[in-house]
């Protein structure tokens, strides 16, 4: 039988060629399907424990903290005003680039520099959509890197990044506390479904410090995420670690 397609002169279907109905964002659209799939977070320690837990990809790592965000940031509407849409914009983009390099570097282990080459392939990928729209998905992108905003950046991202630190620095201490506590969404996966503590040990001594710190500063977070009851109880997981250890 043969094929119902009308192709154009080169003998693609012309709606996927350059000057098809949707232009490049026909080209955005396909290559943001492809990649994330074979990203596998928390890959360091598959040598140890590959064999007992789950294998998160980064399709999967999408569809879960884009659920996180915004179920903490409407428990947070009480206690502090947040650009939920620049928000969004940030948790939906922030790891594209990984999906297209194939690589996801630990945070603990993330350099500068790491961070401005997820920068520019991003940069890459989506500037070509135009100014309207590469200013906004750019805002949301840096909003990542806005505390730190490293010299190593581009000029104009630095100039959007101080912006960012200036005007949303509650936004950019909230997004830094949900991506951190996202890690124990996934260590206490490991712990409560294959019975590998060790994940859920590092993440929390690891991380503590910085969600006590975010706590302090962005209202509402301490009554909200970081609450002194879930707190406890990473306080004396830790401990039972530890006398566990002792006891060896």
């Amino acid at each position: 039988m043969k094929s119902s397609r009308i192709n154009g002169s080169d003998g693609r279907c012309p709606e996927i060629g350059p000057n098809g109905p949707f232009g490049y964002s026909f080209f955005v659209w396909r290559r943001l399907q492809h990649g994330q799939e074979k990203i596998e977070r928390f890959n360091k320690y598959f040598p140890r424990f590959g064999h007992l837990i789950h294998h998160q990809t980064g399709h999967e790592h999408q569809c879960s903290v884009t659920f996180s965000v915004d179920y903490w940031m409407i428990l947070m509407r009480p206690y502090v005003r947040l650009d939920e849409l620049l928000l969004s914009r940030d948790f939906r983009s922030h790891d594209i680039s990984e999906g297209i390099t194939g690589e996801d570097k630990p945070g603990v282990t993330k350099t500068d520099k790491d961070d401005r080459r997820e920068y520019l392939v991003f940069e890459k990928l989506m500037k070509p959509l135009g100014n309207e729209y590469w200013k906004e998905a750019q805002r949301a992108f840096l909003l990542q890197f806005c505390l730190k905003n490293p010299e190593c950046f581009p000029e104009d991202a630095r100039v959007v990044m101080a912006d960012l630190a200036a005007g949303n620095r509650e936004e950019a201490l909230f997004r830094e506390g949900i991506q951190e506590f996202d890690y124990f969404y996934s260590a206490y996966e490991f712990w409560v479904e294959s019975g590998v503590h060790e994940i859920l040990y590092d993440v929390a001594r690891h991380y503590m410090e910085s969600l006590d710190a975010i706590a302090a500063e962005l209202n509402g977070f301490k009554e909200v995420v970081w609450t002194p009851e879930r707190r406890a109880f990473f306080v004396e997981f830790i401990k039972s670690v530890k006398k566990q250890e002792k006891g060896r």
